[in-house]
């Protein structure tokens, strides 16, 4: 039976980057993290300022600590989420500078919605995916679609947990963030191929079905950057053209 924490410390020991994937003697696929650079807390205080100024809402940053924190924080969301059945990595080993968990898949959902001739179906079982999350009463991270992953099983799992939403934002907030992140990674795929008008009906049907305190939150955080949908010249540049993509998602008028 493999010792996971020597493993853990055999690999810390070597390992020069912050995160790398490794392949066991048992033949088990695992990633180890570890401790990586401290955030200064006035860098999210200058964030924090800045959304509130803007009216970000949901969309406001949330202070990932780095260091020993950042790994705390992703052992407890793991387990935690573990416990509601969500699929997320395994965690097999933890150690003061490093935790060690399992490899739940190949591929992001994002490399399918940018590449397969599928991608409005892939993108909706996002959606669902998320929303499977919020009926255990729980809450993601950072959705994006880079880090949710289509395991071989086709079921959706979710990856980096490095920072708690939780610590700083309502429930509420939480699950309304969950869902902006996971749109503003995506829209500008959609408006790629032309697929802003469907997916923008299959949004509002999926929208009814959210809590008032949630779609009123979704709702707030984008109602100012509703001007941007028409900046779409790529001297604006990518950040600018995925908040254009993602406020034009709101504002499509659905087929009929």
């Amino acid at each position: 039976m493999t010792d996971y924490t020597a493993e853990l410390n055999r690999l810390l020991a070597t390992q020069s980057a912050t995160i790398a994937h490794h392949i066991l003697a048992d033949g088990l696929n695992v990633w180890v993290r570890k401790t990586g650079k401290t955030i200064p807390q006035w860098r999210y205080t200058l964030l924090s300022i800045l959304s509130r100024s803007l009216n970000l809402g949901a969309l406001q940053p949330v202070p990932n600590p780095g260091g020993r924190a950042a790994l705390k924080i992703e052992a407890r969301r793991l387990r935690q989420l573990s416990r509601h059945h969500i699929r997320v990595p395994r965690l097999l080993a933890e150690a003061d500078n490093g935790l060690m968990f399992t490899h739940i898949g190949d591929h992001t959902l994002l490399h399918y919605i940018e590449n397969s001739p599928d991608r409005l179906e892939y993108w909706q079982q996002g959606l669902d995916a998320i929303d499977n999350v919020h009926k255990q009463n729980q809450y993601l991270s950072q959705a994006f679609a880079r880090n949710m992953i289509v395991c071989e099983d086709g079921i959706i799992g979710f990856i980096d947990f490095e920072d708690d939403p939780g610590d700083y934002l309502t429930i509420e907030r939480c699950q309304s963030r969950d869902y902006l992140c996971y749109l503003h990674s995506t829209a500008i795929w959609l408006r790629k191929h032309n697929l802003l008008n469907q997916a923008s009906a299959i949004w509002q049907q999926h929208q009814n079905t959210l809590s008032n305190d949630i779609a009123t939150a979704i709702n707030s955080s984008i109602k100012p950057i509703n001007w941007m949908r028409h900046l779409q010249a790529r001297k604006w540049g990518s950040d600018t053209l995925r908040l254009s993509a993602l406020a034009a998602l709101f504002t499509q008028n659905p087929p009929t």
